[in-house]
């Protein structure tokens, strides 16, 4: 087993449900879902329609790199939407869902080896950096979103010895919970600091 596993905390929908436990909800008020976050909606019917004249394409399990099509379509609509120019072979890559591309991001780009090595993310953030982060052999460092500032990531709290260590930053704009956007202002500051600590 990876020894790491010892230092991840405890899933925070696990704990909440723990504080649940027992708690008989007030029948006064319709409760508000604090879950994970799962889709409401129900599958487009044009969805269902191509899958239900396709059912040989869930006989298989799909490329790793996903449908050629897909990440065509997915580059074009990136063009569209925001006039950059991608190559769908290799940059642009389907996933099952954030979480899992989060994770191995880390699990790829982090060097163990190498001192102090350090993951940055804002705090209160997505339990996945953390978990990534620990499990790559990296120590994370929370930066505090500012309630003052509508919840504004202060990465001006980041000590310069701590971007000096860091080999990556997890960065989610629209914030994930706060729904802080970041300006571009912010944006210019981090790939400055990328530019400077490489």
């Amino acid at each position: 087993m990876n020894p790491l596993l010892s230092q991840l905390q405890p899933y925070p929908f696990e704990r909440l449900r723990q504080l649940f436990a027992g708690v008989t909800p007030s029948p006064s008020y319709r409760p508000i879902s604090l879950g994970i976050g799962e889709p409401r909606h129900p599958t487009p019917p044009f969805i269902e329609e191509v899958l239900g004249n396709s059912p040989g394409a869930l006989a298989k399990y799909p490329a790793t790199g996903g449908d050629p099509r897909l990440r065509a379509a997915g580059a074009q609509w990136m063009n569209q939407r925001y006039g950059l120019a991608l190559d769908p072979a290799t940059q642009v890559l389907p996933v099952n869902g954030s979480r899992e591309a989060l994770f191995s991001f880390a699990q790829t780009v982090i060097d163990p080896t190498q001192p102090g090595a350090t993951v940055v993310c804002p705090n209160p953030f997505y339990q996945i950096y953390e978990g990534a982060a620990l499990l790559a052999g990296a120590k994370p460092v929370y930066v505090p979103s500012d309630p003052a500032r509508n919840f504004a990531i202060d990465w001006d709290s980041v000590p310069e010895a701590v971007w000096q260590t860091t080999q990556l930053l997890y960065v989610c704009s629209p914030g994930n919970p706060t729904g802080a956007v970041m300006p571009l202002s912010e944006w210019e500051k981090l790939f400055a600091l990328s530019d400077r600590h490489g």
